[in-house]
Formats: structure tokens, C-alpha cells, sequence
């Protein structure tokens, strides 16, 4: 487990991100400002990054009794994850005036793909938690889902205070693709290129084709429909 000894401060990073990111419209707005839906997907999402940077710490202290314990949680927090992201997911296309506007249609597809690729991602961190190189990676890939919604605010946040450029929605999404190659690279400079990377970047790629595909599909567009109207 040498490789993945400093992955808690990665954790760290993406909790510290995500609070930055979300301070404006989240954090600050505490707790009168949000709507009950924000606040379910916040704490589960808060809960998940403590247990990641909780079990990382553990695994580098070789507590791994305990890191083994904790691990319970997540059979109950992670559902939680997929559920509170679905439900804030419904809420937010309720929430809008149009949500047949192509960016909204694009951005629905978005929300869904973030919850379930977070769980089939955890899904197969639990089918192979008996293989450390395996559980180890596709735990890290549950971070990476997360970590897109914070850092784009983030990006947005630091691009307004130092007007500088800031990309799109959608083309900053190829930066999380990006970071899911450079680990496949990572896992290859290391001798051997394991699945759960090369699942991550699939995914990813494949949210990028829908988010373009989707939108033009009648389908897509009265789902969309009847889920703002529930």
C-alpha cells in the first residue's frame, strides 16, 4: 500500500476544495439559505469525504482493524450518497423555469450520471474488498466523481477574483477525464495498468457523450419533462 500512502492529503484537498467551492451558495447560507434536498446531498457528501480521509489515515497508520470497522459505514452512507444526489438532482430541474433548454437536458443527464457512477463505483470497491490494489483505486474514483461540482465552483470563484478566463461547464469536465488518464499513466509507470482507473475514464468519456447526445433525443427531453412535473 506504499503507492497510496499520501492519498489522505488528496482527500483533504478535495474536501477543502469542495468547501470553497460551495461556500458562496452552501456554506455561507447556513443553515436558513438552502433547501432541505441540499441539505441531505451536503452532509452525505461532507460524511463520505471524512470516511475517505478517516480510512486513508488508518490504512498509513496500519489501524487496519479499524479501517476494516469503519468500512461497515459505508454499506449505509454510500446509498445515502446516491440517494441524496438523485434527490437533489429532481429537485434542481423542478426548480427551474425551462428545463428543456439544452444546457439544462445536458445538466440533468449530468446529475443522474454523477449518483449512479458514484455507486456502481463503490459497488465494485465492495466486490473487491478483499483485493487491496483493486478496493484502494476504485475507492479513489469515488472521489474523483465527487469532485467535479466543487472544483468547477472553485475554478469559477478563482477566475472572478483574478479575471482570469474560465472554461465552460462542459469543457472543464475533460479536466476530471484528464486526471483519469494521468492515473492510468501513473498505474502503468508503476508496471501494471489495473481496471478500476480505466473504468473511472470510461465513464467519464461516456458523460461527455451524453451530455452532447442526450439533449437531441425526444426521449431524454420527456423524461425531463415529466421529472420536473413530479
Amino acid at each position: 500500500m506504499l503507492a497510496f500512502r499520501n492519498v489522505a492529503l488528496w482527500f483533504i484537498a478535495l474536501l477543502l476544495i469542495t468547501v470553497v467551492g460551495f461556500w458562496p451558495t452552501y456554506f455561507r447560507q447556513l443553515p436558513s439559505g438552502p433547501h432541505l434536498t441540499h441539505h441531505l446531498h451536503g452532509i452525505t457528501m461532507l460524511l463520505w469525504m471524512l470516511l475517505l480521509i478517516t480510512q486513508a489515515l488508518w490504512v498509513r497508520t496500519h489501524r487496519i482493524a479499524l479501517h476494516r470497522r469503519l468500512g461497515r459505514v459505508s454499506l449505509v452512507l454510500a446509498p445515502l450518497v446516491v440517494l441524496s444526489g438523485i434527490v437533489v438532482t429532481l429537485h434542481n430541474i423542478r426548480s427551474v423555469p425551462d428545463p428543456t433548454g439544452r444546457f439544462m437536458l445536458g445538466l440533468y443527464a449530468f446529475g443522474w450520471f454523477l449518483s449512479l457512477s458514484f455507486g456502481l463505483l463503490w459497488g465494485l470497491a465492495m466486490v473487491h474488498r478483499r483485493d487491496v490494489q483493486l478496493h484502494a483505486r476504485y475507492m479513489i474514483t469515488t472521489a474523483l466523481v465527487l469532485l467535479f461540482p466543487g472544483f468547477y465552483r472553485a475554478l469559477s470563484l478563482a477566475g472572478e477574483a483574478l479575471d482570469l478566463p474560465v472554461p465552460g461547464f462542459y469543457d472543464a469536465q475533460y479536466l476530471i477525464g484528464a486526471a483519469g488518464l494521468a492515473l492510468i499513466v501513473w498505474d502503468l509507470r508503476r508496471g501494471r495498468v489495473r481496471a478500476p482507473f480505466v473504468v473511472f475514464t470510461g465513464l467519464w468519456a461516456l458523460n461527455l457523450l451524453l451530455w452532447k447526445v442526450l439533449p437531441d433525443l425526444d426521449a431524454w427531453r420527456r423524461f425531463t419533462v415529466w421529472s420536473a412535473a413530479l
